[in-house]
C-alpha cells in the first residue's frame, strides 16, 4: 500500500476527514459527521436494518390477531462488518407488544438481534412503525419498518351439552350448552358477531338464551318450548366459522282441550233443507289445544265425533291439526231431525290421551209449515167505519213439522182488502222466534159490508205424513242416479201422502189469493179477490200434485165497525137458546112483569151490531142510567169483546121492580170507545 493510501485509510478509520478520497475497500460510510475535507468523499458511519419474518422465515408484512413473528435487527459499523454485542433497542406503538417485554436484546456474533412481536390483543387492528436503534462507537444507528396489523378471525369450536341429555328433552326442560370460541388458536378474549339458531327456535317453540363468556367459552342455555321436529339442530356461528350440535326433543304434553266457540249466534241451527238468508243449516265449532301452560300447541291432530248423528247428521272433517295458535275447526251439519248434540274432540301427546266437549248445539227449526201457521188479531172489531186511523196489531205465528218456532228472520208478507197493512217501510214483518206482528188501520179503500180480509203469506212447505219418521219427505218411486233430494228434485210417484181432508189439514195446495168474500172461499177475480201464483206465469188453484215449497197461508176477516148502534132484543128459552124479537113478542122497549100485582125481577137479553150488522167496536160499553123506580145489575157482557162474529153481540141484565111494584124506566146507554153514544129507553109493561 502507498502512503497517500495509508493515510487515507488512516483518516477513514478515525471518522474525519474531508472531501472524498475516492474508492477505498469498496463500502460507503453513511454515519457520522463529515470533515473539512474538499475531497467531494462519503463518510462511513455504523448501520442497522430490520426485517420481519414469520415462523416459517418468510419476509411478512402483517401480523393478524394471535400471529406473532421475529424482528430482526442486523448491526454493523462503518467498515459494514457486523457488531456483536451491541444493545438493540425496540420501539412502537400500543398495537403490538415485544417479547422480551423490554423490547431490548444484544447482537450476536453475526450483528443480529431478535425479539418477538405480536398484536397485544385479537381484536387489535391497524397500522404502527417498529423502530430499531443501536449506539456503536459512540454513533447510534437506527432503522425501521411498518407493519399492518389486523383483527384475528374468531372460530367456533366443537360444541357441546354441559349435561348431555341422556333421552329426548322434556318439553319446556332446558339444556347448558358451551361454545369454545378461539382466535389465532388461542382462547378468544370477546365473541362479537356470535349467533345462535336452531330450527325449533326458528318455528317459535325453542329459546337460545346468552349466559357468561369467560376462558373463551360462551354459555348458552337452550329451552324445549315443545318442538315438534324429534331432533333439533342447534347452529352456532361467528364469521366465517360455524358449528352445529343436535337435541333430540319431545313435544309439549297437551294440557287441555278447551272449545271456543260457534260460527253461529246462540246455540241453534236449522234442520237439513231449511237454510236461507240469516239461517244456518251448519255450525262451524273451533277448539284450542294448550299445553299445560295454556299455551297454543300447533301441529296436533285432533278427532272429532258428534254424540249423536240422529237424522242424518254430520261433522267434517272428523280429523284436523292444530294451527301456529293451538286452534282447531270442524263442521256439524245438521239432519232432518230436531236434536240437541254435542262435538267431543279428541288428541293424543306422548302417550297420553285428551278430549274436550263443546257446548250444546240444538238442531231445530225446520221451514214454516202450513198446519203450523196461525193467524190472530188483537182486536177484530175496530171503530174504522167512520174514523181513519184506528188500528189493530195482526199476529202470526209459525213453526215447522215439529212444533218448533221458525228461525229468526222469516219474512211475512201481508196484503189487505181494505185500509193499510203494514209500514211504510214493507207490508211484511221479520219473525222473532217463530213470530211477527204488522198494524191494520183504518183508512180508504172501506169495503161497503165493513169486513176487510187480510191475507198474510209466506214460502213454507205444504202439509204431508211422515211415513217412516225420517222428517222429511220420502220418495220410494224417484229413480234419478243419485238419491232423491226434498224440495229439489220431483217425486213422480210413492212419495208420502198428503193428510186426508178428515184431518182438518190442509191437502196439497193450490196458489193462494186475497179473498174478499171468506164465506164462500172461491177465487173470483170479479169480486176483487187478488191472486198470488207461485212459480207459475198465472193463478191456479188446482194443486199440482206434488209435495214441495208454496205459499202457506192465513186470512182472518177486520170489522171497520160503525158507531151507532142497532138494538135488537132477545127472546131467550128456559134452555138459554135466544132468537130475535118477533113484532108478535110486543113491544121490544117494554119489559112486562116489572110491576103491579105480582111483579118480579126480569130478564132483558138483546144484540147489538153497527149499520151492517157487524159487531159494534171492541169496548164499546152497556150501562143503564136514568133509572126510575127500576134497577138494572150490571150488563153481561159490559162491553163489546173481539169479535168479528156476523150479527153482533148478545148481552143480558136482570131488571129489577122497587118495592111497591110501581112503574118506572131507565136508560140503556151504548157508548163506542170513539164516546158515540146510542141510548134505548125501556119502562115497564
Amino acid at each position: 500500500m502507498t502512503a497517500i493510501a495509508l493515510v487515507a485509510a488512516s483518516l477513514a478509520a478515525c471518522g474525519g476527514g474531508g472531501g472524498s478520497p475516492g474508492t477505498v475497500g469498496g463500502g460507503t460510510g453513511t454515519g457520522g459527521g463529515t470533515g473539512p475535507g474538499t475531497g467531494g468523499g462519503t463518510t462511513l458511519v455504523p448501520k442497522v436494518t430490520l426485517a420481519l419474518t414469520d415462523g416459517s422465515g418468510a419476509n411478512i408484512t402483517s401480523l393478524s390477531g394471535g400471529q406473532s413473528a421475529s424482528i430482526k435487527a442486523t448491526v454493523v459499523d462503518s467498515a459494514g462488518k457486523p457488531v456483536a454485542g451491541a444493545i438493540v433497542q425496540f420501539t412502537t406503538s400500543e398495537l403490538v407488544a415485544f417479547t422480551p417485554a423490554t423490547g431490548s436484546a444484544l447482537t450476536d456474533a453475526n450483528g443480529v438481534a431478535t425479539v418477538s412481536v405480536k398484536p397485544v390483543s385479537t381484536s387489535s387492528a391497524g397500522a404502527v412503525a417498529i423502530t430499531a436503534s443501536s449506539v456503536v462507537a459512540g454513533t447510534t444507528a437506527t432503522a425501521s419498518v411498518n407493519l399492518s396489523v389486523g383483527a384475528a378471525p374468531l372460530t367456533v369450536g366443537t360444541l357441546s351439552f354441559a349435561q348431555a341429555p341422556t333421552t329426548s328433552l322434556p318439553a319446556f326442560s332446558t339444556l347448558s350448552l358451551n361454545i369454545p370460541v378461539t382466535s389465532g388458536g388461542q382462547p378468544a378474549t370477546t365473541v362479537e358477531g356470535l349467533s345462535m339458531t336452531s330450527l325449533c327456535s326458528g318455528d317459535g317453540t325453542a329459546t337460545l338464551v346468552a349466559g357468561a363468556f369467560a376462558n373463551g367459552v360462551q354459555t348458552a342455555t337452550y329451552t324445549n318450548n315443545g318442538c315438534l321436529r324429534v331432533n333439533d339442530t342447534i347452529t352456532v356461528t361467528i364469521g366465517n366459522s360455524s358449528q352445529r350440535i343436535q337435541v333430540a326433543v319431545s313435544p309439549a304434553n297437551i294440557g287441555s282441550i278447551l272449545f271456543s266457540g260457534s260460527s253461529v249466534s246462540g246455540t241453534s241451527i236449522v234442520l237439513k233443507g231449511s237454510g236461507g238468508q240469516g239461517r244456518s243449516e251448519a255450525a262451524q265449532l273451533t277448539f284450542r289445544v294448550v299445553d299445560q301452560n295454556d299455551k297454543g300447541l300447533a301441529g296436533v291432530d285432533v278427532d272429532f265425533a258428534a254424540t249423536t248423528y240422529t237424522g242424518g247428521l254430520t261433522v267434517s272433517p272428523t280429523r284436523a291439526t292444530t294451527d301456529a295458535n293451538g286452534n282447531v275447526m270442524t263442521m256439524v251439519s245438521s239432519g232432518t231431525i230436531p236434536t240437541p248434540v254435542r262435538v267431543t274432540a279428541e288428541a293424543s301427546r306422548n302417550g297420553v290421551k285428551i278430549s274436550g266437549l263443546s257446548d250444546a248445539l240444538t238442531i231445530s227449526t225446520g221451514l214454516p209449515i202450513q198446519k203450523s201457521m196461525s193467524m190472530s188479531a188483537a182486536r177484530y172489531n175496530i171503530e174504522g167505519r167512520d174514523y181513519d186511523n184506528e188500528t189493530t196489531d195482526i199476529t202470526v205465528l209459525l213453526a215447522d213439522q215439529y212444533g218448533n218456532p221458525v228461525s229468526d228472520g222469516s219474512t211475512v208478507n201481508f196484503v189487505t182488502e181494505g185500509g193499510a197493512v203494514g209500514s211504510s217501510a214493507q207490508g211484511a214483518c221479520l219473525t222473532t222466534n217463530g213470530g211477527c206482528t204488522v198494524s191494520l188501520r183504518s183508512q180508504n179503500f172501506r169495503p161497503a159490508n165493513g169486513r176487510v180480509t187480510v191475507l198474510a203469506y209466506l214460502q213454507g212447505i205444504e202439509n204431508f205424513v211422515d211415513l217412516n219418521g225420517d222428517g222429511q219427505y220420502s220418495c220410494s218411486g224417484y229413480t234419478g242416479t243419485t238419491a232423491y233430494r226434498p224440495l229439489v228434485d220431483t217425486c213422480p210417484g210413492g212419495g208420502e201422502p198428503f193428510p186426508t181432508v178428515e184431518s182438518g189439514q190442509e191437502r196439497d195446495m193450490g196458489d193462494p189469493f186475497l179473498d174478499t168474500d171468506l164465506s164462500d172461499g172461491a177465487f173470483n177475480a170479479t169480486k176483487g179477490d187478488l191472486p198470488f201464483p207461485y212459480n207459475r206465469a198465472s193463478y191456479s188453484s188446482t194443486p199440482d200434485g206434488k209435495w214441495g215449497l208454496n205459499y202457506i197461508r192465513a186470512s182472518r176477516e177486520i170489522i171497520f165497525s160503525g158507531s151507532v148502534a142497532t138494538l135488537v132484543r132477545q127472546m131467550c128459552s128456559a134452555d138459554g137458546t135466544c132468537r130475535d124479537w118477533r113484532a108478535t113478542d110486543g113491544d121490544p122497549l117494554v119489559i112486562n112483569g116489572v110491576a103491579g100485582a105480582g111483579c118480579s125481577a126480569q130478564q132483558l137479553s138483546f144484540r147489538l151490531y153497527d149499520v151492517n150488522r157487524n159487531p159494534l167496536p171492541f169496548g164499546t160499553t152497556v150501562a143503564s142510567s136514568d133509572a126510575i123506580k127500576l134497577s138494572t145489575t150490571s150488563f153481561l157482557p159490559a162491553s163489546v169483546g173481539s169479535t168479528n162474529d156476523v150479527g153482533g153481540t148478545i148481552h143480558t141484565a136482570t131488571v129489577r121492580p122497587d118495592a111497591e111494584c110501581a112503574a118506572g124506566s131507565f136508560t140503556l146507554r151504548v157508548t163506542t170507545p170513539r164516546g158515540n153514544v146510542t141510548p134505548y129507553t125501556f119502562k115497564s109493561g
